[in-house]
């Protein structure tokens, strides 16, 4: 039998989704692993399904570190105590991604590799010693 959004989000609203926000995470993980990332034209159907917004749901996405878009990326700026201190880069990653649909900005604690940073992670990648012209670089070969 074949997947289908309509009764999966049927089972996750008797779960109590969305406003269970474990079984709309669950609901959405099984998205995921059905379509390798969330795509983006199945959110107004599943809002629909589940009497939400839309914008609910591209709320909770971005909230949780496992949940992907599809055709969208994610920057994530370490933000511990010392990359924190690289405000121009974080200034300039805001600048950038400001402009650039597709392209999810998150600053996260810290990543552990504070003598190689400041450090980045692009869609789950780690890239250390990161500067402006890098970055831009990284996110113009989106």
């Amino acid at each position: 039998m074949a997947w289908e959004l309509k009764e999966a989000a049927e089972y996750y609203k008797k779960q109590g989704a969305p406003s269970d926000q474990n079984a709309l995470v669950g609901l959405l993980r099984e998205i995921q692993e059905e379509y390798g990332a969330v795509p983006a034209n199945l959110l107004p159907e599943a809002a629909a399904y589940l009497g939400t917004k839309e914008s609910f749901l591209l709320a909770v996405i971005r909230r949780q570190p496992r949940l992907r878009l599809a055709d969208t990326h994610v920057l994530e700026l370490c933000a511990g105590p010392n990359c924190g201190k690289a405000t121009d880069l974080a200034s300039l990653a805001e600048k950038l991604c400001a402009g650039k649909p597709g392209i999810t900005l998150r600053f996260c604690g810290c990543m552990r590799q504070c003598g190689k940073g400041p450090n980045v992670k692009w869609d789950g990648q780690i890239h250390n010693r990161m500067d402006g012209e890098t970055l831009k670089k990284l996110l113009d070969n989106k």
